[in-house]
């Protein structure tokens, strides 16, 4: 299915709050037509990238104060995953919940939508770490990355596809349609000597989380803040690839018989051109839209669409998520993306 995002602005995911009603706020007045979820990593470990989606994986221990998690291979874990398997098979979502004292900002999202979704809001945004990413960032008792352990990287990936697919059921409610982004910086080490998992293995578990989003009803994306190996990405059933149009561009226009491919099945493409750990506060809005037309106008050929098509099937996003910065900075970027986003369109009809 080919979705009409005309240039919406969106979010990664993180934001560098403590205070949930404070970050969704800033979403909402941001990200209108799009608005996110916030992920507030400054609250504390569960709201980790690699904590924030463990809940329901069997024997995890956690070590906040050390900020480690691990499953606990010691000792038998075999009861525990027979129950774990059988409710995902039972596809019970319910048990798959992410908890608000994982995820304050997505429980202040809800609160606020409770009281009428606002004018203007077309999409409602979650997300959920990526395979690889969790399955570097999750050990076991050893300390190796769970990864490497074909059953419990199974688990690990399942319980992250439902809980996509929980949150694809939870947002959809407000009656939008709803977009979850995969988040998978670790792909950058995919194809490397670094690369703790081969290739086939990171696509089949990507393709595994997007089925799970697709059954729910939802659209999903790919997030990675890198460079990667884009045809591989381009190549699963995603909705959108969302890439660092700022600082890998040129990366990406590597590939345009995959970007070709990947766009004449209806595929979008999120170009996260406002920068964020390279963002100095000089950029413009006009300057950064001209980085995302110089890109359209190269796959005009490439991919044989017409400019507004692929405008038509286009995201405007920061390059990654902000919760390593500070607020004001972060609240600058949400803005020139908005601004970013709305320069576009004015070249839509």
């Amino acid at each position: 299915m080919t979705h009409e995002f005309r240039c919406m602005a969106t979010g990664i995911g993180s934001l560098p709050l403590t205070d949930p009603d404070e970050a969704v706020a800033l979403a909402l007045r941001w990200l209108p037509e799009a608005p996110i979820w916030p992920q507030l990593p400054r609250r504390g470990f569960w709201e980790q990238m690699g904590a924030q989606y463990s809940g329901a994986l069997p024997g995890l221990v956690a070590d906040e104060e050390r900020g480690r998690l691990w499953l606990d291979t010691g000792r038998d874990l075999a009861p525990e995953l027979e129950r774990f398997f059988e409710r995902y098979l039972a596809r019970d979502l319910a048990h798959f919940a992410i908890p608000e004292g994982h995820a304050a900002g997505l429980a202040a999202l809800l609160r606020a939508l409770a009281g009428g979704v606002p004018p203007g809001t077309r999409y409602l945004k979650g997300h959920v770490t990526g395979p690889l990413t969790a399955g570097i960032s999750i050990k076991d008792a050893q300390g190796r990355d769970i990864v490497h352990d074909e059953t419990l990287f199974d688990a690990v990936v399942k319980n992250l596809a439902l809980k996509a697919a929980w949150q694809v059921e939870l947002l959809g409610r407000f009656g939008l349609p709803v977009i979850v982004f995969i988040d998978e910086p670790a792909l950058e080490t995919l194809g490397s000597a670094f690369s703790a998992a081969a290739p086939e293995l990171v696509a089949e578990k990507l393709e595994e989380i997007v089925a799970a989003i697709h059954e729910g009803g939802g659209i999903a994306g790919i997030h990675c803040c890198g460079n990667a190996d884009w045809p591989l990405i381009l190549g699963t059933r995603v909705d959108i690839v969302n890439f660092d149009a700022f600082g890998y561009l040129e990366r990406v226009l590597l590939y345009p018989e995959a970007l070709a491919a990947f766009l004449s099945r209806g595929g979008a493409l999120a170009w996260g051109v406002v920068p964020t750990a390279a963002f100095t506060g000089a950029e413009t809005a006009a300057a950064l839209a001209a980085i995302v037309e110089g890109g359209v106008a190269r796959l005009v050929s490439a991919a044989g669409l017409a400019r507004e098509e692929i405008l038509r099937r286009s995201i405007v996003t920061p390059s990654c998520g902000l919760g390593s910065l500070d607020p004001a900075p972060a609240e600058a970027i949400l803005k020139l993306t908005l601004e970013v986003s709305r320069l576009l369109r004015r070249g839509l009809r």
